[in-house]
């Protein structure tokens, strides 16, 4: 093989399984800044399946000859990993989309093409070991096994844009979204390349998918550190913030969404009195209650020992959302402490003209989500 395309191949590998090791250790460390656990144990699955063994598998196959039937293996498992990859990122993308919900129908499909592909490999015939030249080890695929891999790509990459144009007309913040459909590029070049190698079989497009997706990768592992919360909060709204004495008197409200339909109002209307009774009622920490959830929504509740409660709706609870309340409700504490300190004598008279600023805290804290 040729030395410089040796070293270059071997040298990318090691680059992105170093990057890879580097940023999944970060994330383990500071996986509360993704919002879930299930949406860092999805990055971190990402992040090890391409970096630590697709990418792995792939370069060796092509650039160490140990035997036919060795090789072919590695190749074959690198496929499958791939394959397992590009269902992983459509997962990840999901989740952005619609946390925890999934789409039946295109997964269904996903599932029966991977199943035909998955038995397609295990066929003797579908890889062979073409030659081994200055450009690597060469392989050939047999027509019904390309043909399938050409679909299952195809049918990754619609499914990708689908998300994409669903995720930018949810996003409230149109630049973060843009920003990340643009993202999307670095995953769809090797996609194609992949798909051109497939249907041409030539080294030329193996060596180019392999350094878009390193590319790619890298720039994935990027964002991933510098930007975690991107991935959470572009579809993750705010409904409302009440702040209620421990009365039950609604000291401050504010709406970030405006309630669709008079159906949804007269629920939101029986939550809120709901709420004003359990925060005039529980006052001892023991008897309280973190999180309430409805069918579309959760309901969060911060208390404070200076007879306050922040009550916050949202399409979904997570880390974030979390770290930015008790952020907000210690600010709160701080401006308003004389006029809270008063207020411990239930018999005074509240006046919430008192707190009507708040609106800057606010607008200070959550301005993702405005």
């Amino acid at each position: 093989m040729n030395l410089l395309l040796f070293l270059s191949l071997f040298l990318g590998n090691l680059f992105s399984l170093s990057l890879c090791i580097f940023t999944v250790i970060y994330l383990i460390r500071n996986y509360e800044k993704y919002g879930t656990l299930l949406m860092a144990l999805l990055i971190i699955i990402i992040l090890f399946s391409f970096g630590a063994v697709n990418s792995t598998l792939f370069t060796i196959s092509i650039i160490f000859y140990i035997s036919d039937y060795i090789n072919i293996l590695l190749w074959k498992i690198s496929i499958i990993i791939y394959l397992i990859l590009l269902i992983e990122f459509s997962l990840f993308y999901s989740f952005i989309m619609e946390y925890k919900k999934i789409q039946l129908l295109p997964y269904f499909w996903f599932t029966i093409l991977l199943g035909v592909l998955i038995g397609t490999i295990l066929l003797h015939s579908s890889i062979t070991i073409l030659i081994v030249n200055t450009n690597g080890i060469e392989y050939s695929f047999n027509f019904i096994f390309s043909l399938i891999f050409i679909i299952f790509q195809i049918s990754i990459i619609i499914y990708y844009s689908y998300i994409n144009v669903i995720i930018y007309k949810r996003a409230r913040n149109k630049k973060i979204s843009i920003f990340l459909n643009m993202s999307a590029i670095f995953l769809y070049f090797p996609i194609i390349i992949s798909i051109l190698y497939i249907s041409f079989e030539l080294p030329l497009f193996r060596t180019l998918y392999l350094s878009l997706a390193w590319g790619g990768f890298a720039f994935g592992c990027y964002i991933v550190i510098r930007a975690p919360s991107t991935f959470i909060v572009i579809t993750n709204k705010i409904y409302f913030i009440n702040i209620y004495h421990k009365s039950g008197v609604l000291l401050f409200s504010y709406n970030f969404a405006n309630v669709k339909n008079e159906k949804e109002s007269k629920i939101w209307g029986n939550i809120l009195i709901g709420l004003n009774h359990i925060l005039s009622e529980f006052t001892e920490k023991s008897s309280q209650i973190d999180v309430l959830q409805t069918k579309t929504s959760d309901i969060v509740v911060h208390y404070d020992n200076l007879g306050f409660a922040v009550v916050l709706a949202t399409n979904r609870k997570n880390t974030i959302l979390e770290t930015t309340i008790n952020n907000f409700a210690n600010e709160f504490k701080l401006k308003y402490y004389d006029e809270l300190n008063l207020l411990q004598d239930l018999n005074k008279l509240i006046n919430i003209s008192e707190f009507k600023e708040t609106n800057e805290i606010i607008e200070k804290y959550f301005i993702m989500y405005l």
